[in-house]
């Protein structure tokens, strides 16, 4: 890869490195005390590991009082993403919930993406707020859930006013991304801030980029899991804002929500992630969507049905009329590990790397030997859209002392849930508490229940069991 220059010479990385070079005596938490802790049986890369495991010395700061080299990596970061940025250290979870309560109290309304990550629908339940559920629209070619339109937006303040906040997710799973400039443009006279869930954007800043991260096209805020499509260790996130975003409040959100004793090797990681992106040079973004095209071009010629949404590290497989899981299923038995498969299609998430020729042509051969396993799907019911419900909706109030009964999901049909479904990957509610609960969200649960498909759910779900709220008349 070609480097560029270094903007910023003294990074966080470099201070552990000096710290465990120092070979300094630790009478400090962690108890492992700078990897002193030890028996035989530890394995040797976390021999390594252990001495840059470290706590808020003077020295390396503290995230949540930062005034040295974290507040440095943080102005680094913020001057990338031309932005004020801060360090997160529990995943992009802790920064929807925090920008939720720096923006929005407690009974206020809030307008939110229905096909929203699990994080915003606990943080909108335990901060007692009031949703207004905006459904996306369809991809044409696969029916997939993609992004919620300025129209749907629109409707959305008419028929429900009095809105503290927007929360959006784009780029969404499988790369589709909203037209922010338009929204945020129409939402700035209201003073409705913009908040976007951009867990899979980070990547997402190169200046000839026909859609950018929300926060250089008009966002109050964003959100960016930096270990999803960065080379940051899981859980490493950051949270960008602007000016209209009371610092106060999220800096108190923050502390409250993110550990008081954060990893000093996910920050590490944070920062590293921040360096390799600003010194990506205009060669390395070049040869990077060049080989990222030639990929899904290859996997074209070799028969696959391809879609690619507005983020080019985003490829997802459609497989029908063969079954997604099962051929996730060939695909790791023979080394290759997807992110997520679903009945009808598999999705890849690409590195952030050149992908050498090679590469490309044994990826390719493999995959395609591996569909060749892989059975059709028996019946077309087996493959279910996206619930389609009006395009703004609310859910119905649970309060705490509400009658709650277990039904059978076909007793349950048409009662409003008091538990929340969740297929994961990718983490986005099939059913939410307090939604009415339709015939077709119990065909879909009832087959992937069938196939095995991983869900979030209490276990008497998994013996097609709800629970629902007892209606009174």
């Amino acid at each position: 890869m070609t480097r560029k220059p270094k903007h910023n010479p003294f990074t966080f990385m470099e201070t552990l490195e000096q710290h465990v070079r120092e070979d300094r005596v630790s009478f400090h938490v962690p108890g492992h005390h700078n990897g002193t802790v030890r028996d035989e049986k530890l394995p040797t890369v976390f021999q390594k590991i252990m001495p840059y495991d470290l706590t808020e010395l003077g020295h390396l700061d503290d995230l949540h009082h930062a005034e040295g080299i974290i507040l440095e990596g943080e102005r680094a970061l913020g001057s990338l993403y031309q932005s004020k940025s801060k360090w997160l250290v529990n995943g992009s979870t802790a920064g929807n919930w925090s920008l939720l309560a720096a923006t929005v109290k407690r009974g206020e309304r809030v307008y939110v993406q229905r096909n929203s990550h699990k994080s915003v629908w606990n943080a909108i339940e335990w901060l007692g707020l009031e949703p207004i559920l905006l459904t996306p629209e369809l991809d044409r070619g696969s029916s997939l859930p993609t992004v919620v339109t300025l129209e749907t937006i629109q409707d959305a303040v008419t028929q429900y006013p009095g809105g503290k906040a927007l929360l959006l997710t784009s780029p969404t799973y499988y790369g589709d991304m909203a037209n922010i400039p338009e929204i945020s443009a129409y939402l700035r006279p209201l003073h409705i801030p913009l908040l976007v869930d951009e867990a899979h954007g980070a990547h997402l800043i190169h200046p000839t980029f026909p859609k950018r991260s929300a926060i250089f096209e008009g966002a109050s805020a964003v959100v960016q899991s930096a270990h999803k499509t960065l080379p940051a260790l899981t859980m490493g996130a950051w949270v960008h804002y602007k000016e209209e975003i009371n610092e106060k409040r999220l800096f108190h959100a923050l502390s409250s929500f993110q550990t008081s004793s954060p990893s000093y090797l996910i920050m590490a990681s944070l920062d590293y992630a921040r360096e390799y992106l600003e010194n990506l040079s205009e060669r390395d973004w070049t040869h990077i969507q060049k080989s990222h095209f030639a990929f899904i071009m290859e996997m074209r010629r070799a028969g696959f049905s391809i879609k690619v949404g507005d983020d080019f590290t985003k490829m997802t497989v459609l497989t029908y009329p063969k079954n997604g899981l099962i051929f996730s299923q060939h695909l790791a038995s023979i080394g290759i590990d997807a992110e997520l498969a679903a009945e009808d299609h598999v999705l890849f998430c690409l590195p952030l790397r050149e992908l050498k020729s090679q590469e490309i042509q044994h990826w390719v051969k493999l995959i395609k030997n591996a569909s060749q396993h892989v059975p059709l799907i028996v019946e077309d019911e087996t493959i279910y859209p996206y619930p389609m419900t009006e395009r703004v909706s609310v859910l119905h109030a649970i309060s705490d002392d509400a009658d709650i009964i277990r039904k059978s999901f076909e007793q349950a049909i048409g009662a409003v849930a008091a538990e929340t479904v969740i297929p994961y990957p990718p983490g986005i509610p099939w059913i939410l508490r307090g939604e009415v609960i339709t015939h077709e969200k119990i065909r879909v649960l009832n087959e992937w229940i069938s196939l095995g498909r991983n869900l979030q759910a209490s276990r008497h779900v998994m013996m097609k069991q709800i629970d629902v709220i007892v209606e009174e008349f």
